[in-house]
């Protein structure tokens, strides 16, 4: 049943899933990313979300690559998708190299470190192999695709987010089991097994699911494509509570203009690194 609900607008992904816009009058409305990113880091936040000027090639990477695994998540769900190498290769080059799509710069990378523009490109190729290999070794049917929900998490705040995959996979027993899926595409030594069962983002997409369907039984996982790792994280009412109380938390700061952080070991891989030590020069 909750398959062929989250089907019906399949093809709506700009529209909120299967809910009418909610009424946002003298309320407050934030994205699980803006939390996330908050708790990350209040400069992190305040450069991702509210400085347009600054384009870091890590988030036009991780952007284009998405879009990338989307598209081919999106042919594989109208059953027009044979030769998946070869769809992924396209798209990637399409996405990174654009004029150059059809050129083997795409299969024949460079072995030196020309530029971050460049190694990206690699490190793109690599992901859409180990993609390939994690797709075509489980047996699923894709459900939803990138597809945006809200939610009154709370009686003044309204919670937005995206559900990145949602799809019906057959066990090994046979049985079958709906999963909400987020797909890490480049490696972070932070994001440990700790951080992974408390990631913020996860408790959202997890909650959501279960206001919007009730459903008896899911499952929660995350694949982590430069590892070909999977990983399943279980919440309970506890982690919710703790969500409600982030998020209000988050939302009171930023409110406030409250901006406090740390300098610390993460500062050294935040692609907003050079930009926040020239507020101290």
């Amino acid at each position: 049943m909750i398959k062929k609900e989250l089907q019906k607008e399949r093809n709506t992904n700009d529209l909120y899933i299967l809910t009418e816009p909610l009424d946002t009058t003298n309320k407050i409305v934030i994205d699980i990313e803006e939390v996330a990113d908050y708790c990350f880091c209040p400069q992190y936040y305040r450069f991702k979300h509210n400085n347009t000027d600054t384009i870091n090639m890590k988030t036009l990477y991780d952007k284009a690559i998405h879009r990338t695994f989307y598209s081919y998540l999106i042919s594989f769900q109208e059953g027009k998708l044979k030769n998946t190498l070869g769809f992924l290769k396209y798209q990637w080059g399409k996405e990174w190299i654009k004029s150059k799509s059809k050129s083997n710069l795409l299969v024949t990378p460079s072995s030196l470190k020309r530029d971050s523009y460049d190694e990206k490109r690699r490190l793109g190729i690599k992901a859409i192999f180990n993609f390939d290999e994690i797709m075509s070794s489980e047996k699923q049917i894709p459900i939803v695709i990138n597809h945006k929900y809200e939610i009154e998490i709370l009686p003044n705040i309204i919670l937005r987010g995206t559900w990145e995959y949602i799809r019906e996979v057959t066990l090994e027993t046979g049985g079958k089991v709906i999963q909400i899926v987020k797909i890490l595409s480049e490696s972070n030594r932070f994001y440990t097994s700790h951080a992974r069962q408390n990631d913020i983002t996860l408790v959202a997409d997890a909650y959501a699911f279960m206001k919007l369907f009730n459903p008896t039984y899911f499952q929660v996982v995350n694949i982590d494509v430069s590892n070909k790792k999977s990983f399943i994280s279980t919440y309970t009412e506890k982690d919710f509570d703790k969500l409600k109380q982030t998020i209000q938390s988050v939302v009171t700061c930023i409110q406030n203009d409250i901006n406090c952080w740390t300098p610390d070991i993460k500062c050294y891989n935040c692609e907003f690194r050079n930009d926040c030590n020239r507020l101290f020069q």
